[in-house]
Formats: C-alpha cells, structure tokens, sequence
C-alpha cells in the first residue's frame, strides 16, 4: 500500500519537511471524530464531497508518484518528464493555464504528488483538474487521451532522431526494440538490414534515447511484481552504492561482497556522504532499498525472471504499444 501524506521529499527550500509523511487527511478524520466538541466548516469536514474527492484524486495518484520519485532524483527532472506527458514538450509557459486549463491542472496536482506525497501538497491543489469528478471509467478515458499525447510526443521525436541520422524505413517495415532492463541497452528485430540496426541503436544509445524509451514502454505495459522489483533493486542499489547486485552473494542475513562486507552495512555508509539524497529521506531510502532486497532475496536474483520491455515502430505509426492500437 503506497503511503499518502505530505513531505517534502526534494528537500525544497522554504516548504515544511516533517520528519516522516503527515497524512492530513487521516489527521482531519481523528479531529473530526474526536470528543472535542466544535462547528466544523466544509473545508475541515473530511466527509464533505470537497474533500472526498481530494482524498479520492490522491489515492487515484498515489502509486504513480511513488514510481516517478524513483526515477527522478530532482525537481527538475519530474518536472520535464510532467511536461511533456500532458503538453508534449519539456518547457512550458504560464500561459499555458489560460489556454489549457485543464491540462495544466492536472500537470501541476501531479506534480504536487511527486514533490509532496499529495494533490495538497507545495504547490496548492489546482480545482480544474477534471479527475476531482471523475468515476473510475472517466480516469480511464483521460489516461488514454493523456497516452495519445504521449505516444504522438515520442514519436514525432523518433522521427526526427531518424531523420537526423538518416535513417529510412520503407512502409512495410516494423521494428521491434526490446531493452536489457539493467542496461538499457536495445536489441532491435524486424530488419535483415545489419547496417539499419547498427545505425538505429547507435542513435538511441546517445544521450539516454534508449533508457527514455524504456521507460516510456515500461509505463504503459503490465509488469510481473517480482520482475519489478529485482529491476527497482538492481538500480537503486547501484545508484546508491555502486554495487551490481547480480555479483553479490546471498546469505542467510543478506547479500554480501566478494570482500564478505555485509550490503547493508555498505548501504547505510553511502546514504550518509550521498549528496544527492536529502538527509531527512536518507532513513526512508535505506528502508526502501532494504525492502527491495529483502524481496529479491526471498526467491533468489536467478529465480527471478527479468523484466521483458519491447515496443513497436513503423512509419505509419511511429511508436506503438504491443497491446494497442494507435493507427485511426
């Protein structure tokens, strides 16, 4: 169960950072059926449609801002990947709340979720987020019209990185791509042509094109929970230590070095010096790690089937899901 509440987990200047998630919701629920007598207003009623819609929008969003804070270690960072899920683009103007209101509502709740664990958090809650009167099927609807944008987005870049590198696909062509989830390298299939494959894989393994891609598959495909979370604690760990966690051996108390020193002792070390890590979330990233390994270590790294990450492409549809459809 993903926790809901605020804190500050940018450990952005000027906003408060409790030291572990204030769930306010659940605070305004204890007060409200407290012994204290009191007139309570909408606004502090957590039974009020106001508020039960808040609290709906924020369990709606939780998971995802979860997964975000595990890929993006700054601000800016979310920001950009945000940006361009509802606009297309990694930059965009304040204008863009009186020309798309809507869009740029649910833009700013989701980041408030990102940066502060809920739709209240830093940034205010934005009201014209049409999700706060959605049942489950209308969440539905926007997530494929919020796909659509993303799919159109990602494609035409595609198509400009072929472009550039002058690349030529003929109509009958469709590509596979798959990607090794610990390296993010990309296997391509559905061309005899050596010399397409080499120059198309050459031009995703710049500038993080491959591990961008991945991810974008990655977020739209069903994923095995032990896949998922051996991918998470291969990462995290090597993010955080430098360690590969498939050269490590696993022992009755945990996952040692070639050197016999215990993982986690390492682990705790590296968080104190990591910059990178707020202070306040360096005992929460210790957790999270350890939770991760422990999941892996209960079956075994070998025991554990891989993540399997592919999409399609063809000219006529740019980039497609293997479970969809996107051609009119």
């Amino acid at each position: 169960m993903v926790e809901i509440g605020y804190y500050n987990y940018y450990n952005v200047q000027g906003r408060p950072s409790p030291d572990k998630p204030q769930d306010r919701y659940k605070q305004m629920v204890e007060k409200y059926e407290g012994d204290e007598l009191k007139a309570v207003s909408d606004l502090n009623n957590p039974y009020s449609d106001r508020n039960q819609k808040i609290r709906a929008l924020d369990e709606k969003l939780a998971p995802m801002g979860e997964e975000l804070r595990t890929r993006f270690s700054d601000y800016d960072e979310a920001d950009k990947y945000l940006c361009k899920k509802y606009f297309g683009k990694e930059r965009i103007g304040y204008t863009m709340q009186d020309t798309e209101p809507e869009k740029y509502a649910m833009y700013k709740n989701d980041l408030n979720v990102v940066m502060y664990g809920t739709v209240m958090g830093g940034y205010g809650i934005q009201f014209k987020d049409p999700r706060l009167n959605f049942d489950e099927s209308q969440f539905e609807d926007i997530d494929a019209v919020n796909a659509k944008t993303r799919q159109e987005s990602i494609s035409n870049q595609i198509s400009h990185l072929l472009e550039n590198n002058k690349i030529e696909l003929d109509d009958e062509t469709s590509l596979l791509i798959s990607f090794n989830p610990y390296s993010y390298e990309p296997t391509i299939d559905g061309t005899e042509d050596l010399n397409l494959k080499q120059t198309l894989i050459n031009a995703l393994t710049k500038n993080n094109n491959s591990k961008n891609l991945m991810f974008y598959a990655m977020s739209n495909q069903d994923k095995d929970e032990y896949s998922l979370a051996k991918f998470r604690a291969y990462h995290t760990l090597l993010d955080y230590t430098g360690l590969d966690l498939s050269t490590l051996t696993l022992k009755e108390d945990g996952y040692y070095t070639s050197d016999d020193e215990n993982v986690l002792d390492l682990l705790k070390e590296k968080l104190k010096d990591n910059s990178k890590v707020p202070m306040q979330f360096r005992g929460q990233a210790y957790d999270y790690t350890k939770e991760l390994l422990d999941t892996v270590s209960q079956k075994g790294w070998n025991n554990i089937e891989d993540l399997k990450i592919s999409i399609g492409f063809n000219k006529k549809d740019g980039f497609y899901l293997l479970n969809q459809e996107w051609s009119a």
